[in-house]
């Protein structure tokens, strides 16, 4: 007879972190929808679950996925045990909201533990919380794998590597563009093609400046300061992006003052 993986059956408020006592406490995407809704939003409905109520800890994740492009529209989910189970439901709700199937399927449990830390070098969630938190990325999995059919942008980049054959175009009348329209410009880009991928690894980017036509400098966020690869692959993943997509001339410069790695 197979095992069955056992959870205590509380844990302490005062190993939560203080956004992640006040996430459980004020949960906001508790909900379902049905095929109804979905057809009348012209939205693929999806669900996954994991668990059981018997062993006394179950969710499941209900999402309506445009089919245009992948995009979670509208996530909500139902679950029944722990509230460290409900804290991670909760959270992985609000980081999968306006990402594509294959962005959401990045969300790990590290992720989710950042999003709710009060300190980066404190843990948000006790260590015997985590196979609540597996039991919620489950659930999520089951759900992400009833979209893999549905074609993703061509546009998207899905490494944070771009590959080095990548076609490089030019926006149409970039040279006439005045400074703070090429700015606007390149924000509009950040925001659709890169932002959505560093925000998932708990990382942020801002656009400072904009010398010469072709250099931009740029300010790091969050877990970004830290991460060495925000002055190596990160940084040429954006660069590639923005010279693909923007000016194949473009040079990307990060503030090196807001870097704290040694």
């Amino acid at each position: 007879m197979a095992k069955k993986t056992r959870f205590f059956p509380a844990f302490t408020w005062s190993g939560y972190s203080r956004k992640l006592a006040s996430k459980i406490e004020n949960l906001k995407n508790i909900g379902f929808f049905t095929e109804e809704e979905a057809l009348a939003k012209d939205m693929r409905f999806v669900s996954g679950e994991e668990g059981s109520i018997e062993e006394g800890n179950k969710i499941a994740f209900h999402l309506l996925v445009d089919t245009s492009d992948g995009v979670i529209a509208d996530a909500k989910f139902q679950a029944f045990g722990n509230s460290a189970l409900l804290g991670a439901a909760e959270v992985v709700v609000e980081l999968v909201l306006r990402k594509n199937y294959d962005q959401a399927s990045r969300v790990s449990a590290d992720l989710i533990d950042k999003h709710v830390a009060d300190k980066s070098e404190q843990m948000a969630f006790p260590t015997e919380t985590f196979p609540h938190i597996n039991l919620v990325l489950s659930a999520l999995d089951q759900a992400l794998e009833k979209c893999r059919d549905i074609p993703l942008p061509e546009n998207y980049v899905v490494s944070p590597v771009s590959t080095s054959d990548e076609k490089q175009t030019e926006y149409p009348g970039w040279q006439l563009l005045s400074n703070a329209q090429k700015i606007a410009v390149l924000e509009e880009v950040i925001e659709k093609d890169i932002r959505p991928y560093i925000e998932l690894d708990a990382g942020g980017v801002k656009v400072l400046e904009l010398k010469d036509d072709r250099e931009l400098v740029i300010a790091y966020q969050g877990a970004c300061t830290s991460c060495h690869s925000a002055t190596g692959a990160t940084l040429h993943a954006i660069e590639q992006i923005l010279r693909s997509k923007v000016y194949p001339d473009l040079i990307v410069t990060p503030d090196m003052s807001l870097l704290t790695f040694s």
